[in-house]
């Protein structure tokens, strides 16, 4: 957007203002109408605002009070991308629902520190993306945030990260492994459901929340390691299928 088509905006808002306070009539009814047009020519130049500093990002962002939201790309967005911190000095916080969601072309995903939380569908069934390397502060993978990314095989998990919900990596064929954080304390139903290449997997004792059928379908499943007594052996003794496939870790 050009300064000259943001003028051209607020000349087009004036005048409808203009046009409008003349067919009232009454004075108080044009000081009333003066403080809603202020408003509302405050919000529009909030938002033209915000459409010019972004215009040289491949994010379509959204501001939430003094934190940003990515809601969407452009397409201008490449293969491989990363999701700043912050935009024009303004933290961003959350990757938005669907914001990814089909992307035909995106391969590689580095997600930096600031990010918090990655919302349901996010990235979901991005058919060509291969890697995702999250930052340290993302603590919330959505539900679906990844499913059906049957070619993702390399993901390094943020270390503060506290839930992964339900179907977040559902039919991630490619995976083959993957490090839980030591401070992870739920994980979904179904969260790996359908990774057919994952042969071992370590949950760390700090988990509070397991779904027994978070791991379902997941044929190449060999080695579960896990701590003796733990949250974890307990879910996971129940089930016949599972119980011999732990493999007791010594506790330190």
């Amino acid at each position: 957007m050009t300064e000259k088509k943001v003028h051209d905006i607020l000349i087009m808002v004036n005048c409808s203002y203009s046009q409008k306070s003349a067919e009232r009539g009454s004075h108080a009814m044009k000081k009333k109408s003066n403080g809603k047009f202020a408003a509302f020519r405050s919000a529009v130049l909030e938002v033209i605002g915000e459409a010019w500093q972004s215009r040289n990002t491949p994010f379509k962002i959204q501001r939430n009070g003094n934190e940003l939201t990515i809601i969407g790309y452009k397409s201008s967005l490449l293969p491989r991308i990363e999701i700043p911190g912050k935009i024009n000095g303004l933290p961003v916080r959350t990757i938005a629902a669907r914001a990814f969601v089909n992307c035909p072309f995106l391969e590689e995903v580095r997600i930096a520190d600031g990010v918090e939380i990655i919302e349901p569908n996010a990235f979901s069934s991005c058919m060509h993306l291969t890697k995702v390397f999250m930052g340290d502060s993302v603590s919330v993978i959505g539900r679906n945030a990844f499913f059906e990314c049957k070619y993702l095989y390399c993901v390094e998990l943020s270390p503060s990260l506290k839930e992964i919900e339900s179907r977040a990596f559902f039919g991630c064929t490619g995976l083959r492994d993957i490090d839980l954080p030591d401070g992870i304390e739920r994980i979904g139903d179904q969260a790996f459901c359908g990774c057919t290449k994952l042969k071992s997997i370590h949950i760390p004792l700090a988990l509070k929340q397991l779904h027994r059928s978070a791991f379902e379908n997941c044929r190449a499943l060999d080695h579960i390691f896990i701590e003796k007594g733990s949250y974890a052996d307990r879910v996971f003794s129940e089930s016949e299928f599972y119980r011999k496939k732990l493999r007791y870790i010594p506790r330190i």
